[in-house]
């Protein structure tokens, strides 16, 4: 999804990230919602997007993409497990405190409604050209081998799911906002480092 976007595509792609800003659930929302908020006309979208759930899967695919791609140039920068790792939780800290759609992209990926349905087929048709979390945690072990971290003898789906569950718990825990305050980021950061470098080292 490298492509450069139309500024009508940009401003209706926005538009349906701050509509996810806001705490809406998007299933709920409607296309002119989306123009409305673009400050477009309601059948513009349709020159772009046959349905709601192309354009809002599409959005989330274009901001995932976007992230993921940002992530992956950062992690190329650091050198070590650990420091990596801290990277991927630092920006975790920052979407999910946003309340960004990293989230919803989550959650409607397990969903087997009609937008969760286009968030897959859009994977599938664009596999190549999108950047995805599963390629920054792919980055993140193929490298781990390389430096002598990971040793490598556990097979590959079995490294991504040990790292996607530490994840998924941390994603758990910072978005329960009492649990966040209860306990120091940093350490967490660290605590969770070592559980990966035990588990995979």
């Amino acid at each position: 999804m490298k492509e450069k976007l139309l500024p009508k595509v940009k401003a209706l792609y926005e538009a349906v990230l701050e509509l996810i800003g806001e705490d809406v659930d998007i299933r709920d929302v409607k296309v002119s919602d989306i123009t409305g908020r673009a400050g477009i006309g309601k059948g513009t979208a349709y020159e772009y997007f046959s349905n709601k759930e192309e354009l809002i899967s599409s959005a989330l695919l274009y901001h995932i993409d976007l992230i993921s791609s940002q992530m992956m140039e950062s992690l190329r920068k650091k050198e070590g497990l650990v420091s990596r790792v801290c990277l991927i939780l630092e920006c975790m800290d920052r979407e999910i405190s946003k309340r960004d759609c990293l989230i919803q992209f989550i959650q409607l990926l397990t969903d087997n409604g009609p937008i969760g349905k286009a968030l897959h087929k859009g994977l599938r048709e664009k596999n190549e050209e999108i950047c995805t979390p599963q390629d920054v945690i792919g980055l993140l072990i193929q490298d781990g081998i390389r430096q002598g971290e990971i040793k490598g003898q556990l097979p590959d789906f079995y490294m991504r799911m040990v790292v996607i569950s530490k994840l998924l718990v941390y994603a758990i825990y910072i978005m329960e906002d009492e649990a966040a305050k209860l306990g120091d980021k940093g350490q967490m950061h660290r605590m969770l480092c070592e559980g990966l470098l035990k588990e995979l080292g």
